[in-house]
């Protein structure tokens, strides 16, 4: 789990959570020390744990832009549909509406 580790809830809904990326994670120092990024895999994770399900499998992943810590804390927004049980569509986005990634994720 990675709440409270590189990230903390600020809203949620059925379909949608706000995230506040915290900095002084210890990911951070990894990756990358003097440009640090946020993984892609962790933002992938973050969805999960934001939806409450568990990856069965992942395709059309796209990173359209680094998500990059801050020091205030930059937030995000993630917001998925579903096309069926097992299959979500996420979107990912920074505060200001700006496309971060989307990925189909099979779920269970």
């Amino acid at each position: 789990m990675l709440e409270g580790i590189l990230y903390r809830v600020v809203s949620r809904a059925d379909n949608a959570a706000t995230v506040c990326l915290l900095p002084e994670s210890s990911i951070y120092k990894a990756h990358f020390p003097a440009y640090p990024v946020t993984p892609g895999v962790t933002l992938v994770q973050m969805a999960l744990e934001l939806m409450g399900r568990k990856l069965t499998g992942a395709r059309d992943i796209k990173f359209i832009v680094p998500v990059q810590p801050a020091a205030d804390g930059p937030e995000l927004r993630y917001s998925w549909s579903y096309k069926d049980d097992t299959t979500a569509d996420v979107m990912l986005c920074l505060a200001d509406g700006t496309l971060c990634a989307k990925m189909t994720l099979s779920v269970q």
